[in-house]
């Protein structure tokens, strides 16, 4: 899975080509396709899933393009590694908490209690989870002209093949609040919920 950008061309051009984003990532997020065994590499294989899409929707007026496509570059990763941590990889898993690696160290004992709302944990005995829809529109905090924030509306669904061959979709949507400090991007908090559960939300004050 890579990283896909739909900012604007700010010489009017439309869309910028996809790019992707950090080479290890991509190899860990391709990786999560599942694995065969070696005598029919064909047989029981799943689908790959799809690539990340973000969009900067607002707040990156003041920016030029190398500074958006940087803070894209950034935000993705952190995006992406929390897809991937948190509902990819190889089942069955229990490693769910991995996912929180992306998390500001603050928020990570709220965000426990969300486990099975944040994660796929609740299909920890499934025999595979990819990717059918990754969406983020991002606003951007960047007073003059420095980002130090960020919002992410997402849309995130997978879908699960449990023991048996049943599929079941696994559906996120809501909010990602992000900041960038030392450096670093990390989510501080976050408004989201599961299709058929109650909103969750946490964040560090």
């Amino acid at each position: 899975m890579a990283l896909r950008r739909h900012s604007p061309d700010r010489r009017g051009a439309g869309t910028r080509p996809a790019r992707r984003g950090a080479a290890a990532l991509a190899v860990l997020l391709m990786a999560t396709a599942g694995c065969t065994d070696a005598g029919d590499p064909d047989e029981h294989e799943p689908p790959e899933s799809v690539a990340l899409q973000l969009e900067t929707v607002s707040g990156a007026d003041d920016l030029d393009r190398a500074a958006l496509t940087e803070v894209e570059d950034e935000v993705g990763d952190v995006l992406s590694q929390y897809v991937a941590d948190g509902f990819l990889g190889t089942y069955p898993r229990g490693d769910f908490v991995r996912a929180y690696d992306s998390f500001s160290e603050g928020l990570v004992p709220e965000a426990a209690r969300d486990l099975d709302i944040l994660t796929a944990a609740g299909f920890a005995d499934a025999e595979s989870v990819r990717a059918t829809k990754l969406d983020a529109r991002l606003s951007l905090l960047a007073p003059d002209g420095e980002v130090i924030g960020a919002s992410a509306a997402v849309r995130l669904v997978f879908e699960a093949t449990l023991p048996g061959g049943e599929t079941r979709p696994i559906a996120l949507r809501g909010r990602l609040l992000l900041e960038k400090q030392d450096g670093e991007w990390s989510v501080f908090g976050y408004d989201v919920r599961r299709r058929g559960d109650a909103a969750v939300a946490g964040e560090v004050s």
